[in-house]
């Protein structure tokens, strides 16, 4: 009878490892797509995209990365190339390189117009101004290079300024080169320039120009983009406020003529920041994005002006127009870091009365992919750090640093554990598998980076079965420890 039950024990048994060996079988087989991380903008919304920077002998690839969001419109806020020469075939060689660049020639295929004003490395000389004696022919390969047509305005009169429409917003285009005054040097330590009291940057036809633009215009927002930075006053660098009087003037239009949905977009710095300024109780907003190939890492200059992080790794910007239901435009402005194309800092407008998270899910409204993992399921056998379900839920894993470190950080402590595999890298998102030992199962463990918030989510759920035996949950605190403890 013994013998008997040992047998029939023995049997059980063996079906019992048979049926976890099945299910773990099962497990290995990838689980249906769910996937819906799509970044295309919801049908009645118009994006536009920009950026500045661009050194055309260094990695063109992150065209593709733009590209992904098929902008209406493509904005050069100057810097386009680095010529950086009074000889015009070198120069004319430089823009000739930027364009047989295969993914920027791919992109303007596919981009309905691009538009674009010069800074100083496209208009000849590093921080040059009026004096500049071959500016005329340089602007003739700036507009050869935009491919301004020939009986265009701007092609007849003195600078590069220009105005367009995308839609139902109104593209202004400044020239802060071809008219500007003289840069004195710096008065304080460290600075490079100081302070010309007197000086102009756009002279008085672009200045009458600029004021036919904003004066009872019917669009429904404004882009008004300046190479240099227009609202800062702290750093000792190239900007308006080495003109206090023509950063007065400027702030004053505005605030005199009040344009709907007004944003001031600039680049040369190579960095990235949001800022705000008040003039006569009217709210000025400013978004710099820079550099496209390069950016001034590890930057932490101040800037009293400054909303959100200051984004100092590569960057483009993307702005997305999308009207409330009384018609009106809305913007949801991002600046999005290269090489990934995730989001460092954000804004919305008009402020403070839009909702961002409601405008980002009107923006993006199948993309799960930089802010929501899925849900977990019923089951216990998952644990995340957006579930809504109080025994699964989990605190993100916080980091410091820029998000690419904190990204190679996190592959180097899952690569130090057994039985895992990278199944997909896709920007801030990683998705692993884990074998389970001794009976070979595989869970799904996904991470997305928040760039803004410096945190990782994450979710690590198991493929088969209801309960995991807390599987997942002490995976993932080893996760948290080993990455804390790097």
């Amino acid at each position: 009878m013994r013998k008997k039950r040992f047998l029939l024990t023995g049997l059980l048994a063996s079906v019992f490892l048979i049926y976890l060996c099945a299910k773990a079988y099962t497990s290995w087989r990838p689980p249906v797509s769910t996937d819906q991380r799509s970044l295309e903008v919801a049908d009645r919304g118009v994006t536009i995209a920009f950026g500045s920077c661009n050194r055309e002998d260094e990695d063109q690839t992150y065209w593709n990365t733009i590209a992904r969001h098929h902008p209406a419109a493509w904005l050069w806020l100057g810097d386009n190339v680095y010529a950086d020469t009074d000889d015009m075939e070198e120069m004319a060689r430089a823009f000739s390189r930027q364009q047989r660049a295969p993914e920027y020639a791919a992109f303007v295929r596919q981009t309905p117009v691009v538009y674009g004003t010069w800074d100083d490395h496209d208009y000849g000389r590093n921080d040059a101004g009026q004096e500049w004696p071959v500016k005329d022919a340089a602007k003739a390969l700036l507009l050869d290079f935009l491919r301004v047509p020939d009986a265009a305005d701007v092609r007849n009169r003195d600078g590069v300024y220009q105005a367009y429409r995308v839609g139902d917003v109104k593209v202004i285009l400044l020239d802060t080169r071809y008219f500007r005054d003289a840069l004195p040097p710096g008065s304080r330590p460290g600075d490079r320039y100081g302070a010309n009291p007197t000086g102009d940057i756009l002279g008085e036809a672009q200045w009458a120009w600029l004021r036919d633009e904003l004066t009872d215009s019917d669009a429904a927002a404004h882009l008004i983009a300046s190479s240099i930075q227009v609202l800062p006053t702290d750093h000792g660098y190239e900007k308006w406020a080495n003109f206090p009087a023509a950063r007065t003037r400027l702030l004053n239009l505005l605030a005199e003529t009040r344009p709907a949905l007004p944003l001031l977009l600039s680049g040369d710095r190579h960095l990235a920041e949001f800022m705000s300024d008040t003039v006569d109780g009217y709210r000025i907003y400013e978004m710099t994005s820079s550099g496209l190939t390069h950016a001034y890492s590890g930057s932490d200059e101040p800037n009293d002006k400054r909303l959100g992080p200051l984004v100092t790794e590569r960057n483009y910007g993307l702005l997305h127009f999308l009207p409330d239901e009384a018609g009106n435009l809305q913007l949801l402005a991002e600046i999005r870091g290269l090489p990934g194309g995730s989001v460092r800092s954000s804004l919305a407008l008009p402020a403070p009365a839009t909702n961002k998270a409601a405008l980002r899910a009107l923006v993006y409204p199948n993309d799960t992919m930089t802010r929501q993992l899925k849900p977990c399921p019923e089951s216990p056998n998952c644990v995340s750090t957006q579930s809504t379900q109080a025994k699964k839920k989990r605190d993100p894993l916080p980091f410091t640093g820029s998000p690419e470190q904190a990204l190679e950080k996190l592959k180097r402590t899952i690569a130090d554990m057994s039985r895992t595999t990278l199944i997909e890298e896709d920007g801030y998102y990683l998705h692993y598998t884990f074998q389970t030992w001794p009976i070979p199962y595989i869970d799904d463990v996904e991470f997305i980076l928040d760039p803004e918030a410096q945190v990782i989510h994450y979710r690590s759920a198991s493929r088969v079965g209801h309960s995991d035996l807390g599987v997942n949950s002490r995976r993932m605190k080893k996760i948290a420890a080993a990455f804390a403890g790097e």
